[in-house]
């Protein structure tokens, strides 16, 4: 049982590391057994870990008891942005971050700089918004690596949003619900850039 466990954990590691890093893009198919093969385990670990994936709404079951790297709708990700934001008000309140927040929204890539400032900003906030604040991140992360495409000066919208953070300024909320209704506003653009970068590798938008 033990090593079962152990199996799925590694399954459920890697499989999610090649989603998010663009490996098994938006709308692959995801064979079991291949998966199984090539991580060198069993099918059931991959099974455990995809059923885990599917959870966290990074894949999706498909036709044929089959699962397939999840491609939100564009409501589903306008959905998401806000939430996200929501997330953010109820963090940044408590957060003692300052130097270190403005300084990695300066000098990081900026898909990058989002997601380790979040974890700066939630450090103090309790558990469960912790957990819900990685996954919404980790399933907006593809849509964030195409936000300077569509909405052009990101580097520059974050970095103002994460001074005012850092600052405990009165104008952080008004810039962390602006930052996300744009994001919300595109959402549409947004997701058909995403499933565009993938259509050598699942041939569908």
């Amino acid at each position: 049982m033990a090593l079962e466990a152990s199996a799925a954990q590694r399954a459920y590691a890697e499989i999610k590391a090649r989603i998010l890093n663009g490996d098994l893009p938006v709308r692959t198919r995801l064979d079991m057994e291949q998966l199984a093969r090539t991580l060198g385990v069993s099918s059931m670990p991959v099974r455990l870990a995809l059923s885990l994936l599917s959870w966290e709404r990074l894949v999706r079951p498909s036709r044929h008891a089959a699962y397939e790297v999840a491609l939100w709708s564009a409501e589903e990700l306008a959905q998401l942005y806000e939430w996200r934001g929501e997330l953010l008000l109820l963090a940044q309140a408590r957060t003692s971050a300052s130097a270190e927040l403005k300084r990695l929204a300066r000098t990081q890539p900026y898909a990058q700089a989002v997601e380790q400032a979040m974890r700066l900003i939630e450090e103090g906030a309790n558990p469960d918004l912790r957990r819900a604040a990685l996954n919404a991140d980790e399933r907006l992360h593809l849509a964030r690596l195409s936000e300077a495409e569509v909405l052009g000066d990101v580097e520059g919208e974050f970095e103002n949003m994460a001074a005012a953070i850092a600052e405990k300024s009165r104008r952080a909320g008004v810039l962390i619900k602006a930052y996300h209704r744009r994001r919300a506003q595109h959402a549409a653009t947004l997701r058909d850039r995403v499933a565009l970068k993938a259509l050598p590798n699942n041939g569908s938008r």
